[in-house]
């Protein structure tokens, strides 16, 4: 086996590793509807973003209509909690967090998948073999 084939395999070693530490994908629970609706204009469904920026963007829109109703409560003596589409701004940043856990997850995977797929076109037709036993050795308890 060539050196590069020693240290492909190494890095495929590295690669398993990682797959295995990332474990499965997150099973999504919404603490809110999972529809975000600024307007009638400006709306989201949670499964469907794959940008933190939109996220970041529907917090902090949050957070600075949050602040505006607890002043305005302040000033007026009224006790009242603010909520956006029926759910606390505490539901609505787990729920942007749950999601970004996804994605995050989604992009580690798919570049783990994409290094194996290119160490696996460069390694030698000897070393693939020597793997393919190796692994077939191991579905057999050897």
């Amino acid at each position: 086996m060539s050196k590069n084939d020693v240290t492909i395999k190494a890095l495929m070693a590295k690669v398993e590793a990682q797959k295995k530490d990332l474990g499965t994908r997150e099973r999504v629970s919404w603490l809110t509807n999972g529809m975000f609706k600024r307007d009638s204009d400006n709306y989201f469904n949670l499964n469907t973003v794959v940008d933190g920026f939109r996220l970041a963007e529907a917090l902090g829109f949050l957070i600075i209509e949050n602040e505006g109703f607890n002043e305005a409560c302040k000033r007026l003596n009224v006790a009242a909690k603010f909520k956006w589409d029926g759910y606390t701004v505490d539901e609505w940043q787990t729920d942007f967090q749950t999601r970004m856990r996804v994605v995050n997850w989604d992009k580690k995977k798919k570049q783990l998948e994409a290094t194996k797929s290119k160490l696996g076109s460069l390694v030698s037709e000897e070393a693939r073999t020597e793997m393919e036993l190796e692994e077939i050795a191991s579905l057999l308890g050897e």
